[in-house]
């Protein structure tokens, strides 16, 4: 096996560490500071989903360009066969970074009604 083809830090570890960043870093981004809606988180999560998973092909179709000769003459020639590729591989990144997104879903929702629950005891402490 030649060593193009083994996995490694470059092929493997740093872009799965550059997806799993961008799954913990975007929700907060898209839902902004201080959200207070569930909805507006939920948006967030998906949209997070589309991004990362548009960028794990991307990063798909870069590290299979690095070892393969002639992979963009591969791509103009039939765009939409070579993105389904991507896409399909970008599918197996998915399986590692969804779980995160799952769980980064979860302790927002749990910030979020935290802070809802703050901001109605802190109302009530003003009425007494």
């Amino acid at each position: 096996m030649s060593e193009a083809f083994t996995l490694n830090l470059w092929n493997s570890i740093l872009p799965l560490v550059l997806l799993c960043g961008l799954v913990v870093l975007l929700p907060g981004w898209f839902s902004g500071k201080g959200n207070e809606s569930h909805r507006a988180l939920g948006w967030a999560a998906f949209k997070t989903a589309v991004v990362t998973y548009a960028v794990g092909a991307v990063v798909m179709a870069g590290l299979y360009a690095a070892i393969n000769e002639g992979a963009y003459e591969q791509f103009v020639r039939d765009p939409v066969e070579r993105a389904n590729f991507f896409l399909s591989r970008s599918a197996l990144f998915a399986m590692l970074w969804g779980p995160l997104l799952g769980f980064v879903w979860l302790v927002k929702a749990q910030e979020l009604n935290r802070r809802i629950g703050l901001k109605m005891t802190d109302g009530e402490r003003g009425k007494v």
